[in-house]
Parts: C-alpha cells; structure tokens; sequence
C-alpha cells in the first residue's frame, strides 16, 4: 500500500492558523492545503491564539497544528530595533537572524522532524527554512516570499540550502534571480488567487456607482491616507459619494517595509513613522496602529461618508466587493501581490490600482482595471471618476477582470502550478497533476478562507 505523502506548511509566528484566513498568508496556506488535500496529507503550523486547540482536524487530510508564541516580547524587542532603523535610516537585518522567534522556529522543526514529511512549504522565512532543513536534511523545503526581503537581507549561503523558491509574483521572482542569479533556476513564480465561486458578482448585478470600496490592512504603506485625499476631490462635485474602509488598522513596523530612501513615494510615509526621534517612540511604541488610524480619523474630518469598518466577517466583505462600483488598492510601496485585487476580480468589481510591485501583472490596465502612480491623489481620483461616471466602463472592465481571473488566478491553477514545482524537484513523490485537473474537494463556507 502506498503512503499517503505529506506536507507541511510553516505560516509566520503570529499567524493564528484557521479555514478562515485573518490575512494572506493563513489563506494562501489553506486554499493551498485545501487544493492539495485530496493526494496529500497537509499538515498548516501556525501560532496558537486564545480559544483554539493546539490540534484541529479539518476533513481526513488537513490539520492544524498550533503552538504557543510568546508574542509581547517578541513585538517590544521589535519595536525598538524598528525606532532605532528608523532613527537611523538604515535597514535592520534582524528580522532574518537565528534568534528571531528562535523557538517557534525550533519547535517546529523538532515536530516536523517527528512526523517525517516529505515537503515542507515555509512562508516568508529564509532561517526557518533554514532550520528546518538541519533538522529535516532529507525533506524537500520550499520558501514562499510575499515580500522583497530575500533580495533586500538574505545571503546566497543560506539560499542554497533551499530546494525551491517561489516569487508571489515575477516582480518578486525576478528580484531575487538578479540578486542571486547563481540560484536563480530554483527560483519560480506562484500567484495567488482567488475562489470563483464564493467570490463571484450577484446573479443580479447591484452596483452602487457612488461607493468606493478599499479592503487591506490599514497601514502607510496601503496608501489610505491618499485614497481619502482622493475622496475629497471626488466628493466636492458628488455629495452621494461614500468610502468603505474595511481591514485591521495596524501600522506596519519600519523594519517590515524597508522603505528605500530613493523611492519619492515611499518617502512620503516617514511622518507617520515619526520625523524626531520622541515622535518616533509615541508613534511607532506607545499609540502603535491608532497612530496611523488617528491621522485617517483627522484627514475624514468628520465626514460621515468615510466609513471605518476594522475586522468584518467575510460574508460582509464579499457583499461589499459585489456592491462596490470600484474597488481601490493605492498601495504606496511596492505591492508585492495585493490578494484583493483577485477577489475583487473574481466579484467582477472595477479595480483602481497603483503601477508598482507585481500589480500590473494582475490588473491590465485599461482591460480589466485603471492602474495611477504609487502616491498620487489626483491622478487616483481622476482614475475613479473614469468608473464612477461611466458605469458601462466600469461593469465590461469588472466582467473582463472575473474572466481572468476564470482563466489563469484560481487558486485550483495556484496549486497545481506548485505541486507540478515540487515534483520536479523532489523527484518520485507521484504524479501530482491528477490531483488538480478537477474540481478541488468539496467544502463548506466555513472553510474557505478569504482576506
């Protein structure tokens, strides 16, 4: 009888692993693991939050496997280096030394190591790959980057001791390959996408072309503060337009965005970081996400039509992707992906997006979207005015972005796509491709995850 093969995939420390993914990366790794399950057994490790099990079942052949992180002093430690780097101008590498969640690191390692699996799949992280690999010679281990920071931090003795390396994007792929080109035959894209059938329009289409919609983490770097700029010039002539803003409001730590002192978009960000050094400390260690959330607050001036609505249940987000007349990412840096710009495709919504990282290899502009400068109100404004006022535009534009999406961002064609990568190379694990070709296993609602 054959053994079943198996397959873990290492999520970030403080990812809280469930079927209902709280951000890309928990639902990269369970759309994945959902698509996988049917010839593989797929193991998802993750940080354990408060009310979960440390081990969960979902179906014969997907479990979660939760661990406990010690996340306060983890995130103080973090802090700090993040106002030092900031003070400082200068990027801090601690992010991919050994002694960055150590233990999560090692406890992981130990488990996979007990359980003998075949391919281990970690995101974002070159030393716990690296780890991983100490402990688990034999495995095949594949790094999945969402970000920049193999080509901004990694060291090409480490990255050769890694089998496979995936690029959420080419934009992504193709940095690394320059950085590193004596591995660059390891290095591959897998985008990420979407699920057709919970995110698709209404049988009936119900469009409001007075709403606005942004979905993504509220941070700088998302560029919120210039989609409400945008709203102001819009709204001056169009008293009925509104803005949803839907996403935790987090500011993302300096050291996590890197921001490269050339870049003049990039360079607009350092107010909300903080330009002296006790500005610095209030903002980025004692008021942390509200800093970012307090100077949106002050840039709605009151206004009624902005609405914040944090966290929401993915039902929620779905119905407002299907209402929107345009969806808006205005990403500040480099988006490396931007996963909802797929579901917003999927849903058949109108997408305005920023021309920067891997989104214009999603979003065509002029086809399926409107693509505008990394920073600029205006040019964004006139960009949505161009959907709002033609809804004709914007509903043949939201239909040609969902057919793309059919055709090439499910996640079906994500995961075969990386099944197919491991194959080739771990050699004899079994032909992969049959596990895709159909539908993928049948599941609940409940268990489809969505950012």
């Amino acid at each position: 009888m054959t053994r079943t093969r198996r397959i873990a995939i290492v999520c970030q420390p403080w990812d809280k692993v469930t079927s209902q993914g709280e951000n890309s990366i928990v639902t990269v790794s369970y759309q994945f693991a959902r698509c996988l399950a049917r010839d593989w057994h797929v193991t998802i490790y993750g940080r354990r939050g408060s009310g979960q099990k440390r081990w969960e079942s979902d179906g014969e052949t997907i479990e979660f496997k939760r661990l406990k992180v010690f996340q306060k002093p983890q995130a103080l430690i973090e802090t700090l280096l993040s106002i030092m780097a900031c003070y400082r101008k200068s990027p801090s590498k601690y992010m991919f030394s050994v002694w960055y969640h150590l233990l999560y690191a090692l406890r992981v390692a130990i488990s996979i190591r007990a359980s003998k699996y075949d391919v281990v799949h970690v995101h974002n992280f070159l030393q716990f790959a690296v780890l991983i690999k100490l402990f688990n010679p034999e495995t095949t281990i594949c790094l999945h980057m969402h970000c920049e920071w193999l080509r901004q931090f990694a060291t090409e003795r480490r990255l050769r001791k890694i089998d496979l390396i995936i690029g959420v994007s080419d934009f992504i792929t193709e940095g690394i390959k320059a950085r590193f080109p004596a591995i660059a035959e390891r290095c591959h894209t897998v985008y990420n996408g979407a699920d057709p059938v919970r995110f698709s329009p209404l049988p009936s289409q119900i469009e409001d072309f007075q709403h606005l919609l942004f979905v993504a983490r509220v941070s700088p770097e998302k560029g919120v503060h210039v989609l409400i700029q945008a709203f102001k010039i819009l709204a001056k002539s169009r008293p009925a337009l509104r803005l949803d803003i839907v996403g935790y409001a987090g500011i993302l730590p300096y050291i996590y965005v890197a921001p490269d002192p050339g870049d003049r978009a990039m360079a607009s960000l350092e107010p909300f970081y903080g330009k002296r050094f006790s500005e610095m400390v209030r903002r980025q260690l004692i008021l942390k996400g509200q800093s970012y959330l307090g100077d949106l607050a002050a840039a709605a001036a009151g206004d009624d039509r902005i609405v914040f609505h944090g966290s929401i249940p993915h039902a929620q987000t779905i119905d407002l992707y299907r209402r929107a007349a345009v969806v808006v990412l205005p990403s500040v840096w480099n988006e490396p992906s931007g996963l909802p710009t797929f579901e917003a495709a999927a849903c058949g919504s109108a997408i305005v997006a920023t021309r920067g990282g891997g989104i214009p290899e999603f979003v065509e502009h002029g086809k399926t979207g409107m693509l505008v400068a990394r920073g600029g109100a205006k040019e964004l404004a006139t960009a949505i005015s161009q959907f709002i006022d033609n809804p004709a535009l914007a509903r043949a534009m939201g239909e040609a972005g969902r057919q793309r999406v059919l055709e090439r961002f499910t996640w079906e064609a994500s995961a075969r796509h990386f099944a197919d990568l491991i194959e080739s190379v771990s050699g004899g694990l079994g032909n992969q491709r049959g596990i895709l070709e159909g539908a993928a296993p049948e599941r609940s609602a409940r268990q489809v995850g969505a950012t």
